[in-house]
């Protein structure tokens, strides 16, 4: 099929076709990955995490704080995180654990690939130091 520079049907699908594409391969990187890391987490870790949501952490607080000796409790936010993350490093710190180089080319894909918002085109590099703001 010939979609590139035409003006017919096969044209106006070639967006759709790729978002789809984009979809699928997210999915399945998700899929493929999120075992890697999930062995890492401790068990009183909630965010961002299948299966867990934010009432079961306040649960969990609920129910540990009375029964254990607590000096202190920590809830930390990252903002905007990926925003100002060095690609270099998380390219790196990714490799670690990932041995497909053509699923790490694809994460770089996705790092650099920039957004679009209100039909403007915005940049996700990165500078090479980039730091945090809490």
């Amino acid at each position: 099929m010939f979609l590139e520079g035409g003006d017919g049907p096969e044209a106006a699908e070639y967006p759709r076709l790729k978002a789809e594409l984009d979809a699928l391969e997210s999915v399945s990187i998700q899929k493929n990955c999120t075992p890697i890391y999930e062995a890492t987490f401790l068990g009183f870790s909630y965010g961002f995490r299948p299966g867990r949501n934010p009432h079961q952490a306040l649960d969990a607080v609920a129910v540990g704080i009375p029964r254990k000796r607590v000096n202190w409790v920590l809830d930390a936010d990252i903002k905007a995180f990926f925003d100002t993350v060095d690609q270099a490093w998380m390219m790196r710190f990714l490799e670690h654990r990932i041995g497909d180089r053509r699923v790490l080319r694809l994460i770089h894909k996705w790092l650099t690939a920039g957004v679009v918002e209100d039909g403007s085109a915005i940049s996700t590099t990165t500078p090479s130091r980039a730091t945090s703001t809490a």
